[in-house]
């Protein structure tokens, strides 16, 4: 099943960009979590 989806480019399309879209997601978290230019908790205070 996996291979005839591979094959398929609409398949192919939507998966790739489901794929940036998580790791886009995530970068976009991980930006908000830490703060626009803020360290990381261990460098406060110093």
């Amino acid at each position: 099943m996996f291979a005839k989806l591979n094959n398929h480019p609409t398949a192919k399309f939507w998966l790739t960009t489901l794929l940036y879209f998580v790791v886009l997601m995530l970068v976009i978290y991980l930006y908000g979590y830490f703060g626009a230019g803020q360290a990381p908790f261990i460098y406060n205070e110093f």
